[in-house]
């Protein structure tokens, strides 16, 4: 993610953390009386189901659960927590070809160590490819902005070098990423930035015709090297909604510019629909301090209204390509966390509540990906941004164990549907063989009574602990999961 583009948005953030009034309780890794909550239940909240469709949904091919690595090391907890995605950041042009035409593959030795080690796990690999060269820079001094016209055939060129190397074994690379968060601009970034800055603020469309441009002339060369590699647009920040802008201070009537927004529409407009397979796009939520409870502002989302952002960015994305003919690209959500503060050091980022919160979180936003057909979901990152990791100095965190069970509960899952039928509360039906599995969450900070249709098999926090097997539950913030037979 880049870091400063948000830099307005994180003075803000950190105004709301400063304002919360934080627990003073100890908070422990919940219990079965955490879950089943001991609030008082409105008896007008008890329901059952009506039962779900006949038809028999398709599991996808393979699972979507993905984290990114930055190192060696952080393969084995990749594996451990049973990640079949891996996103690694980077193979940089301008290390390889400093010299334009030379190129010196010795650079990237231990990159390709860590691509065969993952080919050898059976993971699959996107790599992201970026750092435009001294010699093809658009914008002089940026190695994260445009390509020069007259050197996209230059890039074409290692493109091609690149596919024939890596996406044979040992390696078998197959998806490739043009960049990292190109929405963005090289005036909001420092010039050493290692993210993606093509965006252009003098365009509508901030430079997503001239990406497309770049599609052009590189993709048909990346198939000629491998006609089975994937084009991924590199991961859209999308900052905030175009088509509802957010205020920039609430109430000042004054809205923030989400032109940034608008460059996969660039793309599309500029006919680079047909240079890509799937589009790589973010969705972070930010911790508001208090236990199950988070935001993105800049998306009109937050914890009790529609859960993790993605879901708006996932919508915005799919209702440009149907506008453009293109629904049949694929999305993955190459960047998703739950973050905190500015360093993800401040006070309520090194709570047992920000964990807790954070191991929930993920839940949700895995069961979400699955019910909005991600091809990939993938958790920024093993060792984190801001408080994200499921492991810091080595030390494996409570989302770790959370996505451990994840990785293994919602594997092999065919999504069936949403569950309304319950007030505020959020769920998803998921079939597993001849099973049912409902991941259930409140909305809301209250305490909700429900009836199954019928007895569960099994219920199970989000660690993995078994919790009591009752027809009627209590649901709270806390996601569950229940295990129903499936007839």
């Amino acid at each position: 993610m880049n870091r400063l583009s948000h830099g307005l948005f994180f003075l803000v953030i950190l105004f709301l953390l400063t304002a919360c009034q934080f627990r003073n309780d100890t908070i422990s890794t919940p219990t079965n009386q955490d879950l089943f909550a001991t609030g008082s239940p409105s008896p007008s909240a008890i329901s059952s189901p009506s039962p779900g469709p006949t038809s028999i949904p398709r599991p996808p091919e393979v699972s979507l659960m993905g984290l990114e690595v930055h190192r060696e090391a952080d393969l084995d907890f990749a594996t451990q927590a049973g990640a079949h995605w891996l996103r690694r950041n980077a193979l940089i042009w301008h290390d390889i070809e400093p010299e334009e035409g030379v190129r010196n593959w010795d650079v990237v030795e231990r990159l390709e160590g860590e691509l065969k080690t993952a080919s050898e796990n059976g993971q699959e690999v996107i790599l992201i490819v970026r750092g435009t060269p001294i010699w093809a820079q658009m914008v002089p001094g940026y190695y994260c902005g445009p390509i020069l016209p007259q050197k996209l055939h230059s890039f074409a060129s290692f493109m091609r070098d690149a596919v024939a190397r890596y996406s044979a074994p040992p390696y078998n690379v197959k998806y490739w990423e043009l960049g990292n968060e190109p929405d963005v601009a090289p005036e909001l970034v420092d010039p050493a930035n290692q993210f993606g800055c093509w965006g252009d603020t003098q365009d509508e469309y901030y430079g997503g015709k001239y990406y497309a441009e770049m599609l052009k002339a590189v993709s048909p060369i990346i198939k000629s090297a491998d006609p089975s590699a994937q084009v991924l647009i590199g991961g859209l920040l999308l900052d905030c909604d175009p088509q509802n802008p957010p205020e920039t201070t609430p109430g000042s009537g004054n809205f923030r510019d989400c032109a940034p927004s608008r460059f996969l529409e660039g793309i599309l407009l500029n006919e680079g629909g047909d240079h890509f397979d799937g589009i790589s796009f973010h969705a972070y939520d930010h911790y508001l301090g208090l236990i199950g409870q988070y935001f993105n502002p800049g998306w009109h989302s937050s914890w009790d209204t529609n859960g993790p952002v993605s879901a708006k960015k996932i919508r915005y994305l799919r209702g440009l390509l149907d506008q453009f003919g293109h629904a049949d690209k694929y999305l993955l959500n190459t960047e998703t966390a739950l973050i905190c503060g500015s360093t993800g050091r401040e006070e309520p980022c090194i709570s047992e509540e920000f964990e807790i919160t954070k191991a929930q979180y993920l839940v949700q936003s895995y069961a979400d990906a699955l019910a909005n057909n991600l091809k990939a979901n993938i958790w920024y990152s093993v060792r984190g941004w801001r408080g994200s990791g499921l492991v810091r100095d080595d030390q494996i965190k409570p989302a770790f164990n959370a996505y451990q069970f994840a990785a293994e509960k919602l594997d092999d899952v065919a999504f069936v549907r949403n569950i309304w039928e319950f007030p505020d509360i959020i769920g998803y039906e998921f079939l597993h063989e001849d099973e049912l599995i409902w991941v259930l969450w409140a909305s809301n900070e209250d305490s909700h009574r429900v009836r199954l249709p019928q007895q569960p098999l099994a219920i199970y926090d989000v660690f993995g602990e078994s919790l009591p097997v009752n027809q009627e539950l209590v649901i709270t913030s806390a996601p569950i999961y229940v295990n129903l037979p499936a007839e």
